[in-house]
């Protein structure tokens, strides 16, 4: 079955944000989107709680990843092992440029990508492009985790999207994630590095979820091209297709 899935959404209650799961599912409703990957608002204080709730409430829509802050020792791990254990969480995201830390950082995101590797799940974090998580930062830690699925959500944009191709054609690994990316650079990455590895997100709600669908249309030059991007990849990687 072919579906087509967001990779990049986050749900809950924040100072200035705000996304529940029925208005998620209602944006995915109006656009035509069958599944879509959830996981928190990551600043300050937060909880993977709300994930979950949503999770359970829209079981076959949406799907969950939970989020932890690596400085938070004490509690990070346990927090993830119980997410994709008990709570059987798809995956993980990190924003390396909120909670200020290098991506490749050994002793902080080494025993993260070692749960995402126990768990068979893939990590998807932060990749605009600054210190803490430019492209260099993921090909190192994509390259000591050779069986963990990374995604650089938003390509490395606006300033590496070409170190973000260069790096992904050279590690089978790392995928880019097309969130809040222009419509030339999105083009530049399947003309040189192919369908395969680009995966379709919006970062709902801080978009207009109806245009981050519809520039995928102009991504691609073929159906099969575009089904791979706007879902296909993504189900494989979570084993749903």
């Amino acid at each position: 079955m072919s579906y087509i899935i967001d990779a990049h959404n986050h749900a809950g209650i924040r100072h200035g944000a705000c996304q529940t799961g029925e208005q998620l599912v209602a944006k995915m409703d109006k656009v035509g989107v069958d599944k879509a990957v959830i996981f928190p608002f990551t600043e300050g204080d937060f909880t993977n709680d709300s994930i979950h709730e949503y999770a359970q409430q829209f079981s076959d829509r949406l799907i969950p990843y939970c989020s932890v802050n690596p400085w938070n020792t004490k509690t990070a791990l346990k927090e993830l092992e119980m997410c994709l254990g008990k709570l059987e969480f798809k995956g993980i995201k990190l924003h390396p440029t909120l909670h200020g830390f290098h991506l490749s950082d050994p002793q902080l995101v080494n025993p993260i990508f070692d749960i995402a590797e126990q768990f068979h799940v893939p990590i998807i974090s932060h990749g605009a492009a600054d210190l803490f998580n430019c492209p260099a930062e993921f090909a190192i830690i994509a390259k000591r985790f050779p069986k963990v699925n990374l995604l650089m959500a938003h390509c490395g944009f606006f300033w590496s999207v070409d170190h973000a191709i260069e790096f992904a054609k050279e590690i089978p690994n790392l995928y880019l994630e097309a969130s809040r990316v222009p419509v030339f650079e999105l083009s530049e990455v399947v003309k040189k590095l192919g369908p395969e590895k680009l995966i379709w997100g919006t970062d709902s709600p801080f978009v207009d979820y109806e245009w981050e669908y519809k520039k995928m249309e102009r991504v691609s030059d073929s159906k099969e091209a575009h089904d791979l991007i706007v879902g296909g990849n993504i189900a494989r990687l979570l084993g749903l297709d």
